[in-house]
């Protein structure tokens, strides 16, 4: 600050980085893991995923047509539901057809095409473009008239080829279903990739607005209101992209909120924006507490310089249960997660500005500087804590800790029973015990979450709310009942009894505990969002069904141990085990029974292997694992071990059907010098040991 003046600082936005070194460290490490989310939003980590494995293998069987996917150079990245006559087509070799390079024209092309090949086959294709990449969608059918099967058959009998590998009947498709076929699938291929990219973005915007909910840079720039504005504006700007948005404040002199602080496209014409208090945005925002929006903001908005602002939206900001100041962002729509992220962090800034607040006052109070510190010693020792239960439990003990109460229990509402559930508990006995559940009209907590305010109680006995004998459990007859909320909604109470000297609760307590409380549901819904992305994180890299890695993950580990390997020159192998007869026993016994056997054999597979070994499904009764720095004398010892252990979990299954497994085992780099020749010789070995009549171990 000594360097800069305060113009210097608002033209370059780097003051972030002198005035609060630590909250731009923060800055830069979400900027660094965004864009890393940005990198993971590719076609080609899309297909490694099992979800559009499964999602395009049903869409091909329900259209009845080969898809594939090629990149704009022609490569095949994925295909499903091979197309029986474009197989038997290659084969053949047959002179004249040059499968598939005689699809490259419907690759080439810019638009959605359909065209009968030379073989007379009906193909469509379509381009998609998402995440900065583009490929092509081909879908390869049937006949579309009697008269182009007559054509195959000239062909192959011309050729001498034996006969077509198609018993089922054939379908006659003209070219208007086709074009039909080829909408629908473009439809649900974008479906799936708006949803895909909307869980990205969302989770984008929550990792950055994660890293910059730092108590230190607000208390750093808590000297300097207008910095404090301006951080609040970047901060926006810098989770959901540029805005046109003001910081107005309240001005007591005439009755007004009016801008201190404005970026974006509106910034020269925001500052002479002033809304009275009499104005309807700022009305129902006193009225109700919640962020107001409207479509025309002409009808609230009457400065002639703002007149071509297309939508406005308004958060409030109070301080101690009084409007103070309004965050406008305009010409920009939100969705209901983004109106969640905001509000979180409006009630983020409540908190900060309220603290400032306090700060001032301890200048001239010191019993109340010394409680200001105490309460930002107790903020800080939650913000890092993300764990949900021992979240809790620290809420719980520091409240009990600043009030110098003996007994308390912290209690969150389950939405859909309306149950008070106790999730953190300190009492006398066992009366209150934790995930205890609590009607809401049958306790003094569900009267203070119902009424959505606090219940300061001198005296159970005699206030007027109660009236009712006090608990011999209890020391004292007082005890306070504190809900909290979380965003705008009453989400659970906090309870604190019994002062350790017995002294009665009184208004500075409350005052004393509203402000911690109002932090603690900040960090509380701060956990819980961080527990949905990591829940998000893990469902992206595990099998649904059997709770081991997937084929995304595993191919994101076959990459590292080739880069291990080229530092280290540390061989690995890879193995790959597939169930015989397999289908032959789903069939029999039902798609239930398969399902347990599959999760069966993940469990041996991660029971038997060692910690260092990674186990994922590769697909239907497919399973694979990756040996770290393992030649392949003792990959082979490893493998075999490993199906002793399955024969015997199979044994248990021979009752109904004879069951084996056949394993195949490559190493790299003596058989593979890349990914997919590693897992093409594996899977070469795997081909060889069920042909030689499975229940066996095949290595290169």
């Amino acid at each position: 600050m000594d360097k800069y003046s305060e113009t210097e600082l608002f033209a370059d936005k780097t003051y972030l980085r002198r005035v609060i070194p630590l909250g731009m460290a923060g800055f830069n490490v979400c900027k660094a893991a965004a864009n890393n989310a940005e990198d993971n939003m590719s076609f080609g980590q899309l297909l490694y995923s099992k979800e559009w494995a499964e999602y395009f293998q049903n869409l091909a069987k329900t259209v009845n047509f080969e898809l594939a996917v090629y990149d704009k150079d022609g490569s095949e990245l994925f295909i499903a539901n091979k197309n029986p006559f474009c197989k038997f087509i290659r084969s053949g070799h047959i002179e004249g057809l040059s499968c598939p390079e005689s699809c490259n024209k419907l690759i080439e092309s810019t638009g959605p095409s359909i065209i009968k090949c030379q073989a007379k086959l009906i193909i469509f294709s379509f381009p998609v473009e998402r995440f900065d990449e583009k490929v092509i969608i081909v879908g390869r059918g049937g006949f579309a008239a009697y008269e182009d099967l007559l054509e195959f058959i000239e062909i192959v009998k011309d050729n001498n080829l034996p006969g077509i590998p198609v018993s089922m009947p054939l379908d006659f498709i003209g070219e208007n279903h086709v074009r039909s076929i080829s909408q629908y699938v473009y439809l649900m291929i974008n479906r799936l990739l708006n949803s895909v990219e909307g869980k990205y973005k969302l989770e984008e915007k929550l990792l950055r607005m994660t890293a910059l909910f730092d108590s230190r840079a607000f208390s750093a720039l808590s000297k300097s209101p207008e910095l404090m504005y301006r951080y609040i504006l970047d901060t926006i700007e810098f989770v959901f992209g540029h805005t046109s948005s003001a910081f107005m404040a309240r001005d007591e002199a005439d009755s007004t909120y009016k801008t201190v602080c404005s970026t974006g496209k509106h910034k020269d014409a925001l500052p002479g924006l002033r809304l009275h208090i009499e104005n309807p945005v700022i009305k129902e925002m006193r009225n109700t507490g919640a962020d107001v929006y409207y479509e025309d903001p002409g009808k609230v908005i009457s400065a002639p310089r703002l007149q071509d602002i297309k939508a406005s939206h308004f958060f409030p900001i109070f301080i101690e249960g009084s409007m103070e100041g309004v965050i406008g962002i305009f010409d920009k729509k939100f969705s209901m997660e983004d109106i969640k992220i905001l509000n979180a962090f409006r009630d983020y800034i409540q908190l900060n500005l309220e603290n400032r607040n306090l700060r001032i006052a301890a200048d001239k109070n010191k019993k109340a500087g010394e409680r200001l510190n105490y309460l930002m010693e107790l903020s800080n020792s939650i913000v890092s804590i993300l764990d949900k239960e021992r979240l809790l439990n620290t809420l719980l003990e520091k409240s009990l800790q600043l009030l110098k109460a003996e007994q308390g229990s912290l209690m969150l509402l389950d939405s859909e029973t309306s149950d008070l559930v106790v999730e953190a508990r300190k009492s006398a006995d066992n009366t209150v015990q934790e995930k205890m559940r609590i009607k809401k009209g049958d306790s003094i907590a569900g009267m203070a979450l119902e009424s959505g305010v606090p219940f300061l109680v001198k005296n159970i006995e005699k206030d007027p709310r109660i009236k009712q004998l006090n608990r011999p459990h209890y020391r004292t007859k007082s005890f306070m009942s504190i809900p909290i909320r979380i965003e705008d909604r009453l989400a659970g109470v906090l309870n604190v009894s019994d002062k350790i000297k017995g002294d009665v609760f009184n208004e500075d307590d409350l005052k004393m505990i509203e402000p911690f409380i109002n932090n603690a549901a900040i960090a509380i819904e701060r956990s819980i969002l961080y527990k949905q992305t990591e829940n998000l994180r893990k469902l992206s890299i595990t099998d649904h069904l059997t709770g081991i890695y997937n084929r995304r993950y595993l191919n994101r580990r076959l990459a590292e141990e080739i880069t291990r390997y080229n530092r280290y020159k540390h061989p690995f192998s890879f193995m790959m085990l597939d169930l015989d007869k397999f289908k032959e026993y789903n069939d029999t016994f039902g798609h239930i029974a398969g399902d347990n056997l599959l999760r069966d054999l993940a469990g041996i597979m991660e029971k038997s292997l060692r910690t260092v070994d990674i186990a994922a499904r590769f697909g239907g009764d497919e399973f694979v694992a990756i040996f770290p720095q393992t030649p392949k004398v003792d990959a082979i010892q490893i493998t075999n071990r490993l199906k002793e252990k399955i024969d015997i979990l199979l044994i248990e299954y021979n009752i109904k059907m004879p069951l084996s497994v056949s394993m195949g085992l490559a190493t790299f780099p003596d058989d593979a010098s890349s990914i997919m020749e590693l897992i093409e010789k594996t899977d070469q070995a795997l081909y060889l040991a069920k042909k030689g009549g499975g229940n066996r171990v095949v290595y290169l």
